[in-house]
């Protein structure tokens, strides 16, 4: 993500300050409900792939060959996963049912956040902060609702506090894509089908680790490797510092060369 001045920081249009707040609340009895999961491009993250992917009880490859169109974005020097929405005339979101959505439990972290948006601002010193902005559509009547909100107590209500955690890490890693990583070989190259793997695909990143001779060129504490066989969140993590010190060559205190 883009580093940007204290000054253009403070100013931009709609940020939700923290001690601010803000209205919404949706529900059946608005004429908008629904209206918010058709005609959209829902972009998702790593963290999502997974919890959608365990919602539907199908392996993280699956879930990306049936779910996601892969898209590299001029300017971007890594895919991103977009939702493959219904073929009609609304570009329904596909897991919208007549009676709401039937991955609520496991929705994108987009949908939790709704009707705001988020991201993570870089200083000069390159301390993070999560910066939270209020983008509702015009059609969106929930916004005029009495219940007032900050956006902590949005994050803690949507159950969102996992998501927001992973997709910070990730943030981190993506911003490091702003450089062109991938030389000769290109975006479609071996390196870069690699680090694709390990972000969007624990499954098959997971029998690269212990099925390939991973393990004998590389040394993880022996607890590590455990809850790895075991833990996606974990897995996914450990993927993307993978693609730190493999891709990008920083160090790191979990993955050591033997």
């Amino acid at each position: 993500m883009k580093q940007l001045d204290a000054d253009i920081l403070e100013n931009l249009p709609g940020r939700i300050k923290k001690g601010e707040t803000f209205r919404f609340r949706c529900h059946a009895g608005l004429s908008c409900y629904n209206r918010c999961c058709r005609n959209l491009n829902l972009f998702l993250s790593p963290y999502d792939v997974l919890r959608l992917k365990q919602g539907l009880g199908i392996s993280a490859g699956e879930f990306i060959d049936q779910y996601t169109d892969a898209l590299l974005r001029e300017g971007k020097h890594f895919p991103e996963l977009l939702l493959r929405m219904k073929d009609d005339a609304e570009a329904t979101c596909v897991f919208l049912s007549d009676a709401g959505c039937t991955a609520y439990e496991h929705r994108p972290d987009t949908c939790r956040t709704f009707p705001a948006e988020h991201g993570l601002f870089f200083n000069a010193e390159g301390k993070k902060e999560r910066i939270l902005f209020l983008r509702p559509p015009t059609f969106c009547e929930g916004i005029h609702e009495e219940r007032e909100l900050t956006p902590e107590a949005w994050q803690k209500d949507q159950h969102a506090e996992q998501h927001n955690a992973m997709n910070e890490l990730w943030g981190e890693v993506e911003a490091l894509f702003e450089n062109n990583p991938w030389g000769a070989e290109g975006p479609s190259g071996q390196r870069a089908k690699m680090a694709f793997m390990a972000a969007y695909n624990v499954d098959d990143f997971r029998s690269f680790i212990f099925e390939s001779s991973f393990l004998k060129r590389c040394k993880i504490k022996s607890d590590l490797k455990m809850k790895l066989k075991r833990d996606d969140t974990a897995m996914m993590k450990f993927g993307f510092e993978w693609i730190r010190v493999f891709l990008f060559g920083l160090p790191s205190k979990t993955i050591k060369m033997k």
